[in-house]
């Protein structure tokens, strides 16, 4: 199926003069708003009667770091918001982070607010990030975090997930956007003891209210081996969508090494159907696997100038249907925002008739 990388495949957010973006701006959370109270609260300098507003706007919450932070021992993430119509022409973009580190050394997200998820549920936003504090023996900690908003602009932090999810490392956290039979889903991405690199997986918690706790459910979905690539592991990306009743589409991402140094990132999707599931082994709700959907290609996903570049990388956060496609936002080269759209239908049709089968291995 095809996806066409929009803005001639240039970034749409790139890094600016603002100390704290100067670095990198990537890992973008995306929200379509089309509730009129809350485009007005995002843009008050607007004319709520302008016509590039009609359709709503798109809400890009986006991680950035200054490529030198005095006086920090790491290099912390902030998490900007810049916004966009619906097919995603700029809007405007807030001077200063809509969400901030701790200023208390000692805080659960001291060391930076990292790639941000955001969700619509029961009536509120809820942001799931990775907060990174200091560890005295193993140098940081990394922790899923929660943050609510009425407006995508003014955010109360709830601190780390409750529950179990947090015992060990844990990033890639990205809230369903419903309660599906009784309980609330999220996908997450454990560092589990014992585990290599290889074995990183996509693991599915549950609770009864978004607020947790949350306890682990197991292994949602795992890389398949790839004989073109040294190890490879899975994470979370966007946002499940629905496609229907108990039915879901996400892009995830893949990492790979190439060999002992090189990287590669890539975006593939998944079909997930909860219907029918007796809530065991969550490996049962994958009806289907897009492997490779979106891999490097342009410059801005190949290497920038950036000392905190990653090259060849594709990371997604945030995804919304607009019309008759799906946009993605996401990082690229862990640098620049950038976005590609594809066929709603096409992706959901690719996705029912691709079946679970290792697409790189015979057999």
């Amino acid at each position: 199926m095809q996806v066409q990388r929009l803005n001639g495949g240039r970034p749409l957010l790139a890094p600016r003069a603002n100390w704290w973006e100067n670095g990198v701006t990537f890992n973008p959370a995306a929200v379509l708003v089309q509730d009129p109270a809350v485009v007005r609260a995002l843009l008050p300098m607007f004319d709520p009667g302008d016509a590039r507003l009609a359709e709503g706007v798109a809400a890009v919450h986006y991680r950035a770091r200054p490529e030198v932070d005095p006086g920090s021992a790491f290099t912390r993430s902030f998490i900007g918001l810049a916004l966009f119509t619906p097919d995603l022409r700029p809007l405007y973009r807030c001077r200063e982070p809509v969400l901030y580190p701790s200023p208390d050394p000692a805080g659960y997200d001291a060391l930076g607010v990292e790639d941000p998820r955001i969700t619509w549920l029961d009536g509120r936003y809820y942001m799931v990030y990775c907060g990174v504090r200091a560890d005295a023996q193993a140098g940081c900690r990394v922790a899923l975090c929660l943050a609510v908003s009425d407006d995508l602009l003014r955010w109360q932090k709830l601190g780390p997930l409750a529950g179990e999810l947090n015992a060990v490392n844990n990033k890639d956290g990205a809230l369903f956007p419903e309660r599906i039979n009784g309980h609330y889903y999220l996908l997450h991405r454990p560092q589990l003891a014992g585990r290599g690199q290889g074995e990183l997986a996509i693991q599915l918690a549950r609770s009864d209210s978004p607020l947790g706790p949350w306890q682990d459910c197991g292994e949602l979905m795992r890389a398949f081996t790839n004989p073109r690539m040294r190890v490879s592991w899975l994470g979370a990306g966007t946002v499940p969508l629905a496609c229907g009743p108990g039915r879901y589409a996400m892009i995830y991402h893949t990492g790979n090494y190439l060999d002992e140094e090189r990287r590669e990132y890539d975006l593939d999707a998944a079909l997930l159907d909860f219907n029918g599931w007796d809530g065991q082994d969550p490996r049962d709700l994958v009806r289907g696997r897009l492997e490779h959907w979106m891999v490097p290609q342009s410059a801005a996903e190949l290497r920038s100038r950036s000392r905190l570049q990653v090259a060849n990388v594709l990371f997604a956060c945030g995804a919304y249907r607009f019309r008759e496609d799906l946009y993605v936002v996401y990082g690229g080269a862990d640098t620049y925002t950038l976005a590609a759209r594809a066929n709603w239908q096409e992706l959901i049709t690719a996705l029912e008739a691709s079946g679970l089968a290792n697409p790189f291995c015979p057999g």
